[in-house]
């Protein structure tokens, strides 16, 4: 009696699709811009500064499931740096901000698949990014995204998929900065194979 429930219940979870994970891998490009600054004291002045930046590079996924998927990311970043002391504003000098750099990212994210038809599949998702940049007067980083993306299939396991996500950077580092939270747009677009 008892193996028979087990057998049912089995049989039921298998039916549902519970076990249905549609496993996916890709890789594009990606390419995003950030608004950042912090407040700094020097000389018995406080100013204001930002280090607005723009990033580009490669990046990975994979999808545990159709619901989870796991990122990775290498990207070059460089910015423009400038200077609000007593209500008056500056550039900075190259040599005055960061340097360019490469930075290594992870990530997580959730998504809600929608299907809109049987080429396009619209999704919501949201998740957590760490970049780790390698140019030692960088700081890295914790981002909190949240957006839309869609897949564009070709086949039945062959799709283009592409994200635009917004989020909020939370510093995190020891540089002689001290960067506060920023904010961000980042747009990606990869080839992906469902298996």
């Amino acid at each position: 009696m008892k193996k028979g429930i087990i057998v049912g219940f089995c049989l039921v979870l298998l039916g549902s699709g519970a076990f249905a994970l549609e496993k996916a891998a890709g890789g594009g490009l990606l390419g995003g811009y950030t608004f950042q600054g912090g407040t700094e004291s020097l000389y018995g002045y406080n100013y204001e500064w930002t280090f607005n930046r723009g990033s580009f590079g490669a990046c990975a996924f994979f999808g545990l499931s159709q619901w989870v998927e796991f990122n990775l990311a290498f990207m070059y970043k460089s910015g423009e740096a400038e200077v609000t002391v007593e209500g008056t504003t500056t550039s900075v000098p190259d040599e005055g901000v960061p340097q360019p750099t490469s930075a290594l990212g992870f990530g997580v994210y959730g998504k809600y698949p929608i299907p809109i038809s049987d080429a396009f599949v619209f999704f919501p998702t949201g998740g957590v990014d760490v970049e780790l940049n390698f140019e030692k007067d960088w700081w890295s980083d914790i981002w909190i995204r949240g957006g839309l993306g869609i897949d564009f299939f070709f086949t039945d396991t062959l799709f283009l998929r592409s994200h635009l996500i917004y989020g909020v950077v939370l510093p995190f580092g020891d540089t002689e900065l001290s960067p506060q939270v920023g904010h961000g747009l980042l747009a990606k677009a990869a080839v992906g194979f469902m298996f």
